[in-house]
């Protein structure tokens, strides 16, 4: 029997990282943490403190000051209940240790342009793609990339036929 599909639109990263074994999707959900940092801690804490690691599932932060590491190790459980709210992963715990955060240099993105994919291109992508992937929606999820892409930058090279 057939999976439904459900009617909403859902990041391709999503769906493939579904598809993934649980320590690549712990890998992807600490980089998505990562890049959270400053709605999950707060844009004070944030700024002294850097989610290091995982240490038998307790998350290791890295503090600037004793101060800091209090303030983590005090809120803990707002921190987790957060992660798990914004980033779908269960920590047990959080630890804090005091040592210079390592801050990475963030540069700023342009946003993307807006395109409308006609529903006749993701159509004949899913045709396309249904023949080799078996899974439903990661095949809808892929047909939506290929039609954007082409919409957006044309067929590209034309395969010789087989």
């Amino acid at each position: 029997m057939e999976k439904a599909r459900s009617s909403g639109v859902r990041p391709v990263g999503a769906v493939i990282t579904r598809q993934l074994p649980r320590v690549f999707q712990i890998a992807c959900q600490l980089g998505e943490m990562e890049r959270q940092w400053d709605t999950i801690a707060g844009p004070q804490l944030a700024s002294r403190t850097q989610p290091l690691r995982l240490e038998r599932g307790v998350l290791i932060v890295a503090c600037d000051t004793p101060a800091a590491a209090q303030r983590v190790n005090l809120s803990g459980g707002t921190l987790i209940m957060r992660v798990r709210r914004l980033v779908g992963l269960e920590l047990p715990g959080v630890r804090a240790i005091v040592r210079r955060p390592e801050k990475h240099v963030r540069r700023s993105v342009p946003a993307p342009r807006k395109i409308t994919v006609p529903q006749k291109a993701v159509d004949e992508a899913l045709a396309e793609a249904g023949r080799t992937i078996r899974d439903p929606e990661l095949a809808l999820a892929f047909a939506r990339a290929e039609a954007a892409a082409k919409t957006r930058y044309g067929s590209g090279r034309k395969r010789p036929p087989a």
